[in-house]
């Protein structure tokens, strides 16, 4: 159908306003369990050291009657340490920028600080859990902190016979590894994944699936699992999910990790050189682990 002789059109108008909502979606992950379920403490260096110990194996303890005490060797505490790693986010806005009327927020420099803040708090969480060693640093390194994946070592489970086996996650590698951490002393209670290894343990045979009829809902997800070594809950995890997907972390009492600061996330303004500001936000920190044996690991999984 043809459009009438002379028919102003949308096409042929200046000056129609745009139409911004005043509102700015940002769907990115900030998944942070290992930040916000962690002890926090207080480094006074830029390597921070703690002891840990462990009891004597148990034995068959009988003495003669009357017989005299005759001391035992006494085990030293093993003393350990991690380096503090500093993070930062700079940005920079114009005197201008922060004048003008914007969408979606009332300052740009609220806007970047609450932005950049996040984003920190994602590459600490990154920091934590991913790093697999510590490094003291140079004039052209950056120190860096060992992270959970680092400090898990003496139970660790692999996927296949070898190291460089891969294999699909099952429930008798999940107890392999529960097993190993509660023979050492550990509690295992959450277990961090990717979404492909979370699907592996939902499609566990021995998982009970329970369709509601009254609202039509079919659940197949397993969040909790109940195993001879505990309850465990069932974490997917974003860094894992993309860093390491061909493993899986057993974490236990979470008591047993902390965060030490040795300066904690504040945000400066800096010196102006022009018409902008800069800001930076920073942070100092690095982890405890106080008794690595009380967690675990599986790791040589497939991952599709």
């Amino acid at each position: 159908m043809a459009i009438p002789a002379n028919t102003f059109k949308t096409f042929d108008a200046v000056g129609i306003r745009e139409d911004l909502i005043d509102v700015i979606t940002n769907i990115d992950p900030v998944d942070t369990f290992v930040t916000s379920n962690t002890g926090n403490k207080r480094a006074k260096n830029t390597y921070h050291e703690w002891q840990t110990d462990s009891l004597a194996a148990a034995t068959a303890n009988s003495v003669l009657e009357g017989n005299d005490a005759t001391a035992t060797a006494i085990t030293p505490t093993t003393r350990v340490g991690n380096y503090t790693q500093i993070l930062r986010k700079v940005f920079q806005i114009t005197d201008t920028q922060e004048a003008v009327d914007t969408a979606g927020r009332g300052s740009e420099i609220a806007y970047q600080t609450a932005k950049k803040l996040k984003e920190l708090a994602r590459d600490i969480e990154y920091a934590l859990v991913i790093n697999t060693s510590a490094s003291a640093g140079s004039s052209n390194a950056a120190r860096t902190l060992k992270g959970m994946d680092g400090w898990i070592s003496d139970n660790c489970t692999y996927g296949g016979a070898s190291v460089g086996a891969s294999v699909t996650l099952s429930e008798g590698l999940v107890n392999d590894a529960l097993q190993l951490v509660w023979a050492d002393g550990g509690r295992p209670q959450y277990v961090l994944c990717g979404a492909f290894q979370k699907r592996q343990i939902d499609a566990m045979s021995t998982n009970t699936r329970e369709i509601r009829a009254d609202t039509k809902t079919l659940v197949s997800a397993v969040d909790i699992y109940k195993s001879s070594f505990g309850d465990l809950q069932i974490r997917l995890h974003h860094q894992v999910n993309t860093t390491i997907p061909a493993k899986v972390l057993i974490l236990g009492d979470m008591d047993l990790w902390n965060k030490a600061w040795l300066r904690p996330v504040k945000r400066e303004k800096l010196a102006r050189t022009g018409s902008s500001t800069k800001y930076m936000i920073e942070a100092e920190l690095t982890l405890e682990s106080l008794q690595e044996k009380g967690s675990g690991k599986i790791v040589g999984l497939k991952t599709s």
